[in-house]
């Protein structure tokens, strides 16, 4: 995190701001998507019609094209940090997390976590899922009662996963709870500074909650991760300054994630009714659709950031060391010379070709299998359970341009 005094926080925030202002009024499309359109997806279109790799006033050159997003993410030459080391400046982040490491310490991290993200792990996740969604949707108010998706159920569901998961004792969880919502505003890129004076107090909290929990684990393991991960500290594969944030990075990417897949799939569907009535016909078969075309059609994370480790000569535009690269991967995910139709929200899709909505190469989502079981069952429970959903309300989107969702979602039904 930032340890600039409040004064020079607060100074460079503000001119940051300012910079963007400037350069959206001079009709700059990268520094409005910055500034978080309520609609980024107009704007995709008129930067998609710059060609493959315009560059923007800000310095940043900007891709919507799949081929090359892709191509990107699986170039090595490629990383999240400048050729010195330093992380891309930001005003939040997680300096020891898998997002902000490049290999080696990226891929040494990555291995410790893989035994317990798999997709074979994954799957047995799905019974729990389902039990999950059944109790939070039989908590939701009787009588056709207004209730927020978003925080009576989509939250719910993955951060409670991810406590099993983790290895969260059951006294600690609404504090876990709580301290997970204060620090998601970490994945939104630029905040205002009272957010980022709340993560910083936030991440405080769960990192002193976490020395704890790995304390009580280093007493008495179990089979979470954490206990899992705690061999690594003593052979040396691992270090105590890397586990902590661990801990906290993992339950925040791995339920963020799947909240807003969980929102934004949903408010798809009630925007489209021939959609929804599919899936209410056949939830089984068709959750796994939803889950899908949601990650297409309006993905949480909507865009990736890398930097040129080298000289790097892409689509005829010269990249130098350290020129940085913004992966719009949400448009991507629209491509028409790779997706028909693109704009069209259709979960009975087949596609030969991968959306982009978990990243791709060294960075793909850890997360990713977990998340689509989440998900699924997700869908079929409130397509089943819920099947006179209906929007009682204007949603609150949440302010960022890195994660496209919703903070409230009002919902009744019959």
């Amino acid at each position: 995190m930032t340890t600039l005094p409040d004064a020079g926080l607060r100074a460079r925030m503000a001119g940051y701001y300012d910079i963007l202002e400037k350069a959206d009024d001079q009709g700059d499309l990268y520094a409005r998507l910055l500034r978080g359109p309520e609609d980024p997806y107009p704007v995709y279109e008129q930067i998609r019609a710059l060609g493959p790799l315009p560059r923007s006033a800000l310095g940043t050159w900007v891709t919507t094209d799949h081929r090359i997003a892709n191509k990107v993410l699986r170039d090595r030459r490629f990383g999240v940090r400048l050729a010195d080391g330093q992380k891309v400046p930001e005003f939040m982040n997680f300096d020891n997390s898998m997002l902000g490491l490049d290999p080696p310490n990226h891929a040494r991290l990555r291995k410790l976590t893989i035994p317990a993200l798999n997709p074979r792990m994954a799957g047995r996740w799905r019974d729990r899922a389902d039990e999950l969604c059944a109790r939070f949707i039989d908590e939701l108010p009787a009588g056709g009662a207004t209730f927020d998706l978003m925080t009576e159920f989509a939250q719910k569901l993955p951060v409670t996963v991810i406590a099993d998961l983790v290895g969260i004792p059951d006294d600690l969880r609404p504090r876990f709870t709580r301290l997970s919502r204060r620090i998601a505003p970490l994945l939104d890129g630029v905040v205002s500074f009272h957010k980022v004076r709340g993560v910083d107090l936030a991440i405080g909290e769960l990192t002193d909650m976490f020395r704890g929990i790995i304390k009580l684990r280093q007493e008495d393991p179990g089979d979470d991760l954490i206990s899992q991960m705690l061999p690594a500290i003593d052979d040396g594969r691992l270090t105590m300054d890397e586990l902590e944030p661990l801990c906290m990075f993992l339950p925040l990417a791995g339920s963020e994630t799947t909240v807003n897949l969980i929102g934004n799939g949903v408010r798809a569907l009630l925007a489209n009714p021939d959609q929804w009535d599919l899936l209410r016909a056949d939830p089984e078969g068709l959750a796994a659709g939803v889950v899908e075309e949601t990650l297409r059609f309006d993905p949480p994370v909507q865009q990736y950031r890398r930097v040129a480790h080298q000289e790097i000569e892409l689509a005829g535009e010269v990249l130098p060391v350290d020129g940085e690269l913004a992966i719009l991967a949400a448009a991507a995910n629209r491509d028409p010379a790779v997706f028909d139709d693109p704009h069209r929200y259709d979960i009975t899709r087949k596609s030969a070709a991968d959306t982009l909505s978990f990243s791709a190469g060294i960075h793909y989502c850890l997360g990713a299998p977990l998340a689509r079981v989440e998900a699924e069952a997700a869908f079929r429970a409130i397509a089943t359970r819920l099947p006179d959903l209906r929007v009682a309300g204007e949603p609150r989107r949440r302010d960022s341009f890195i994660i496209h969702g919703m903070l409230h979602f009002p919902l009744s039904v019959g």
